[in-house]
C-alpha cells in the first residue's frame, strides 16, 4: 500500500509541473496545446521584419531543450513576443516548454525551477521581475543551465542580455512631450520601480526634469503590475482634479497612459498630452483619432526573437556569446499609426 501511494504521488506531482506548461518534447514535432500558444508571427506580430535567420529552417536540433518563461500575457507585446519564441523554437528544430505566471513573480520563480527539473538546457526569461526572478536563475545558471533574460534586467550568472535601450526610449517619449509644451508648465509623471525598463524611463524623467526647469512635475503617481491601468487612472483623477491646469502626463508605458487617459476622458479634460510604450490597441486607437495619446512604441519582436534563437545556437555550438543584444523598437505616431492598428487587429484575430 505504501509503495502503490508514493508511486500516485510521484505522479500527481509530475502532473502538476506539466499542467502549468506548453510542452514541445519532439524537435520539430506537435504544436503547443491550444489553450497555451497564440499563432502569430505570420499574422501580424507587432514590428513585423522579413527577418531571414537560423530560424526559418528545421534542423535536428534535439540537443537543445529551451525552457521559455513570461511573468504575464495581458500586453499585447507579451502575448506576441511569447508566440514567436515558440513558434521560432518549433522552425529551429528545438524540444521547448512554455509556461506564463499571470503576474506573479513566486509563481516564474517556481516555473523556472520546474523548467530546470523538466531537464530544459536553455531559458529564455521574458519580462520578469529581476529581483523576485534572481535566485532562481542563479540556481539555473549553478547548473549549468544557458540563462537569455529578455527585457527581464541583468542578472549575474544570465548568458545573454536583451533589451531595448530604455534611456533612449524614455529621451524620445519625455522630448516630445518637452516640445508640445514648450518646455514649460506643469506636468503628472507616472511610473514605478519593479522593472528595469520602467526604472530607466523614470530616471529620464528625473534628469529631464532637472534640465528644463520650466517644467513643473505637480506630482509622481507610483504604479505597479498587476492592477496598472487601474492604479493610474485613480492617481491622475485625483491629481488633475487638483491641478487642472496640467498639460501633460508622461507615463512609462502604455498601460499607464490608458488609466491616464481614461481619467482625462471622464474629467472631460480634452488638452491633455500623454505618451506611452508597447503598441496597445486601445492606444493606437487614441494616436490615430488625436486623443489624449500622442505616441507610443513597439519592439521589433521578429528581429528579437530570431536573433534570441541565433543566440541560443551560438551557445549550444561554442559555448559563449556577446553578453549585451539591443532589441530595436520602432516609434508609433499619428503618421504611421494605421499601419501597426492593422497588424494588431489581425494578430488578435488570429488568435481569438
Amino acid at each position: 500500500m505504501k509503495k502503490k501511494l508514493s508511486l500516485l504521488l510521484a505522479a500527481l506531482m509530475l502532473l502538476g509541473i506539466l499542467s502549468a506548461c506548453t510542452v514541445n518534447d519532439e524537435a520539430g514535432g506537435n504544436q503547443p496545446a491550444p489553450a497555451e500558444q497564440s499563432a502569430g508571427a505570420d499574422a501580424g506580430a507587432t514590428g513585423g521584419t522579413d527577418a531571414g535567420t537560423a530560424a526559418d529552417a528545421t534542423v535536428d536540433r534535439s540537443d537543445i531543450y529551451v525552457g521559455v518563461s513570461i511573468n504575464a500575457l495581458d500586453a499585447i507585446n507579451n502575448q506576441q513576443t511569447y508566440d514567436l519564441m515558440q513558434q521560432k523554437c518549433e522552425k529551429a528544430g528545438f524540444r521547448y516548454a512554455a509556461t506564463n505566471a499571470n503576474g506573479d513573480a513566486v509563481q516564474q520563480s517556481t516555473d523556472i525551477e520546474n523548467l530546470v527539473q523538466m531537464g530544459c538546457n536553455f531559458l529564455v526569461v521574458l519580462n520578469g521581475d529581476t529581483d523576485g526572478l534572481t535566485g532562481a536563475i542563479q540556481e539555473a545558471a549553478a547548473k549549468g543551465v544557458k540563462v537569455i533574460s529578455v527585457e527581464s534586467g541583468y542578472i549575474d550568472g544570465i548568458s545573454a542580455y536583451f533589451a531595448k535601450n530604455d534611456f533612449s526610449l524614455g529621451a524620445a517619449m519625455y522630448m516630445m512631450l518637452a516640445s508640445e509644451m514648450g518646455y514649460s508648465g506643469k506636468i503628472i509623471a507616472t511610473g514605478h520601480t519593479g522593472h528595469p525598463a520602467i526604472r530607466a524611463r523614470v530616471d529620464v524623467q528625473e534628469a529631464m526634469l532637472k534640465e528644463y526647469t520650466g517644467i513643473d512635475c505637480v506630482t509622481f503617481i507610483t504604479t505597479g503590475y498587476p492592477g496598472t491601468t487601474e492604479l493610474a487612472y485613480n492617481g491622475c483623477e485625483t491629481a488633475l482634479q487638483q491641478h487642472p491646469d496640467v498639460e501633460a502626463i508622461w507615463c512609462t508605458f502604455d498601460l499607464e497612459a490608458l488609466g491616464a487617459a481614461r481619467a482625462c476622458e471622464d474629467l472631460g479634460m480634452k488638452d491633455v498630452k500623454i505618451v506611452g510604450a508597447d503598441g496597445e490597441l486601445d492606444v493606437l486607437y487614441m494616436i490615430r483619432d488625436e486623443k489624449y495619446i500622442i505616441a507610443t512604441s513597439v519592439a521589433d519582436l521578429e528581429v528579437t526573437t530570431d536573433n534570441v534563437i541565433s543566440t541560443i545556437q551560438e551557445l549550444a555550438d561554442t559555448g559563449s556569446t556577446a553578453m549585451f543584444h539591443e532589441m530595436p523598437y520602432i516609434f508609433i505616431t499619428k503618421e504611421n499609426a494605421d499601419h501597426y492598428i492593422e497588424q494588431t487587429e489581425a494578430y488578435l484575430k488570429a488568435n481569438s
